[in-house]
C-alpha cells in the first residue's frame, strides 16, 4: 500500500514538474546613428542606444503594435532611463518582417533628466532625439535609423526538467523500497 502511496505521489510530482510554464525572454538592442546636430552636453559623438527585454520574441509579420517589455535601459550617451527611473510611461511599440525582425518602431521614454526617443520605418520620419529637462540641450540626428538586433533569446531547457524528473523518480523508487523492507 505504502508503495503505490508513493508512486502516485512520484507521478504527481512529475506531472506537475513537466507542467510548469516555461518562458522564453528574449533581449533587443538598438544601436542609433550619431547625432548630428547638438547643444552641450551633447556631442556629436553621442547616439541613442536600447536594451529591451520582451517575455518573448516579437511575431513574424506582426503589425505596428504596443508592447510592455519586462525591462528597457535606453541612453543617449549623456543620460539613462531605464524601466526603474522612468517617471511617465513609456511608451514601445513594433512592427516585424517576415522573420520577425524589428522594422518599424516608436520608442520613448522620459525621467526627471529628460527624453529619449527613437522612431524608425514607417510613415514618420526616422529620428533620434535626446534632450534634459530644463535647459535647451539636446542630441538629434534625422533620417539616419540606426538598426534593431536579436541579442538572445532564452530557450528553456526541458533537459532539466526531465532530468529532475528522473532523479525524483529514482529516489522515490529506492525510498519506496526501503519502506517496504521495512515492512517485511
Amino acid at each position: 500500500m505504502k508503495t503505490k502511496i508513493i508512486l502516485s505521489l512520484a507521478i504527481a510530482l512529475s506531472v506537475a514538474l513537466v507542467a510548469q510554464p516555461m518562458f522564453a525572454n528574449t533581449i533587443y538592442s538598438y544601436t542609433g546613428n550619431p547625432f548630428t546636430n547638438v547643444t552641450a552636453p551633447y556631442t556629436t559623438s553621442d547616439f541613442v542606444s536600447a536594451m529591451v527585454t520582451l517575455a518573448g520574441p516579437l511575431a513574424p509579420n506582426m503589425p505596428f503594435t504596443s508592447v510592455t517589455p519586462t525591462a528597457f535601459t535606453l541612453s543617449d550617451g549623456v543620460q539613462t532611463i531605464t524601466n526603474f527611473n522612468a517617471t511617465f510611461p513609456p511608451g514601445f511599440s513594433f512592427a516585424t518582417g517576415p522573420t520577425g525582425a524589428i522594422t518599424v518602431w516608436h520608442v520613448n521614454a522620459g525621467a526627471l533628466s529628460g527624453s529619449i526617443n527613437t522612431v524608425g520605418g514607417g510613415p514618420q520620419s526616422p529620428a533620434d532625439f535626446g534632450h534634459l529637462n530644463g535647459t535647451i540641450a539636446f542630441g538629434h540626428n534625422a533620417n539616419a535609423p540606426g538598426t534593431w538586433a536579436l541579442v538572445s533569446s532564452t530557450v528553456p531547457d526541458t533537459g532539466s526538467t526531465l532530468s529532475l524528473m528522473t532523479l525524483t523518480l529514482m529516489a522515490l523508487g529506492v525510498a519506496a523500497r526501503r519502506f517496504q523492507r521495512a515492512a517485511a
